[in-house]
């Protein structure tokens, strides 16, 4: 049996109403910041806030992440500027929602939470890959001949990593989450491009608040990339299938929610 009405942590001065979203809903998640497109979802219109019912189910007052195994990490919303993701190094926006350790100053998008420590990519099939952060010393590791360079270039794009990365620890390529499955390979002229397995470290404090690292948006970096057929199967593994729920489509039952 469905239930019409329930309650949420990231908005508790309000019922929450369950209703389904048309699949052209012009809404986007409070805590995911993904759309509904048919989704479930729970809405507070006089505030105008809306989480899918999935993100209600998984993201919690608290959670714990390999990233940051020290602490404890708190959902909050962000109450200043200037704050970034330590994960996908991309912008936490005022009013938004981020897992927070206040004592380290350490923020995490909730969907970045269903990052997977370990996946599997079709660009390096013969090993694990595991999340790591640029300029770390897993990541100094992968090109030491280079280090006084200060940088740190994906094997597959060729590009710069501004938060964490996806390294091989026995050959030492590095992936960004959005290269995993080649989404960003391109063809580099004049042999200008980074060779799989090289790269070097980028000094930004394992992907703490460096200077320059802020990006227009999170959605290009996790929203399009996370369950592509490179991580899909892992990211499910993690999260018992809600990150599927939570990007995918379809859902049926309850009310229909009013899109305009």
């Amino acid at each position: 049996m469905y239930y019409n009405y329930r309650t949420h942590c990231s908005h508790p001065q309000h019922v929450l109403v369950r209703c389904q979203y048309s699949n052209n809903s012009v809404h986007a998640c409070n805590l995911c910041d993904a759309g509904f497109r048919g989704l479930i979802g729970l809405r507070c219109k006089a505030c105008d806030f809306d989480i899918h019912e999935a993100c209600a189910d998984y993201f919690q007052p608290a959670t714990n992440s390999f990233a940051h195994p020290w602490h404890g990490l708190a959902l909050g919303r962000v109450a200043d500027d200037d704050r970034a993701c330590d994960l996908c190094a991309e912008e936490c926006p005022r009013g938004s929602f981020v897992y927070r350790c206040v004592p380290c100053g350490f923020d995490v998008h909730p969907l970045c939470t269903m990052f997977p420590a370990k996946v599997k990519s079709p660009l390096h099939p013969d090993h694990e890959l595991a999340m790591v952060p640029a300029g770390s010393a897993a990541a100094v590791a992968m090109a030491p001949a280079v280090v006084g360079q200060n940088y740190c270039l994906c094997s597959g794009c060729g590009e710069a990593f501004g938060g964490w990365f996806y390294r091989c620890g026995t050959c030492g390529v590095g992936l960004h989450v959005e290269c995993l499955n080649g989404a960003r390979i391109k063809p580099r002229a004049g042999g200008g491009g980074q060779s799989a397995g090289a790269g070097s470290s980028q000094g930004n404090g394992g992907g703490g608040g460096g200077g320059g690292r802020l990006k227009p948006s999170r959605s290009s970096l996790v929203g399009k990339f996370l369950l592509r057929a490179a991580v899909r199967v892992a990211v499910d593994a993690a999260t018992n299938g809600l990150a599927s729920a939570v990007l995918g489509g379809g859902g049926g039952g309850g009310g229909d929610c009013d899109d305009t």
